[in-house]
């Protein structure tokens, strides 16, 4: 599902040059659970933009569903984004003013659904997640754990192959973290591909595989 080839990405900073990632190469099976572990500066984050198609490498190749997508320019990043992979922010990045079932429905917009279909859709993917009964209710009127599943349900409702989890846990107390968690597994019980960002060893163990990120490197890329 995923393939990335000797991917490097470097930031002009003024006079210096940042070199952040540094020769990633990294295949992941449609339907794997696999955790990136990293302390802070390690680039994971800069690794996690580069699958989301949220950034481009400054060299090396990438292979999204068989198709190269390294070259392809943000008209086609943004349709990629779209319609094959769902986020998951450590954030939420949900509209205050919206209601969950509008925050859910409003990637779908952009697809062209009809109202009635991103309605559907949008209830179906609240109500798997638990908030059938919250979905009138706005982010300040949630917990953090239901608004990471609103988050959660924004991601399933375009029903994306693959999934990328960014410190999905990162604002959440010990419980509602654990919920979360338990999700994301039941997700990939279902099939889905989930690329899941972590700087906590213990929520990298949930994963099927683990591989760990320094200094812009893949130190191991076999950890199970």
């Amino acid at each position: 599902m995923i393939d990335l080839k000797k991917i490097t990405k470097t930031y002009d900073m003024g006079s210096v040059q940042v070199e952040v990632l540094r020769g990633i190469s990294l295949h992941v099976d449609e339907g794997e659970f696999l955790a990136i572990v990293g302390p802070s500066g390690s680039g994971k984050s800069t690794l996690m933009n580069m699958i989301g198609c949220l950034d481009t490498p400054t060299t090396g190749e990438y292979y999204l569903d068989g198709k190269e997508i390294s070259t392809y320019n943000e008209k086609q990043l943004s349709k990629i984004r779209n319609q094959k992979i769902g986020f998951i922010f450590q954030k939420f990045n949900l509209l205050p003013k919206l209601s969950a079932l509008e925050n859910v429905e409003l990637p779908l917009i952009y697809r062209g659904m009809t109202h009635k279909e991103r309605r559907q859709r949008s209830i179906d993917a609240l109500t798997k997640v638990g908030l059938e009964d919250r979905m009138n209710h706005k982010p300040t009127e949630l917990s953090g754990g239901q608004q990471q599943r609103v988050a959660i349900a924004r991601a399933l409702a375009g029903d994306p192959p693959v999934l990328l989890a960014d410190e999905p846990t990162g604002n959440l107390d010990s419980k509602s973290g654990s919920d979360v968690m338990t999700l994301i597994k039941q997700l990939s019980k279902e099939g889905k591909t989930i690329v899941l960002i972590t700087h906590d060893n213990e929520i990298a163990m949930e994963a099927k595989r683990t591989i760990i990120i320094k200094d812009g490197m893949l130190v191991n890329n076999s950890i199970a």
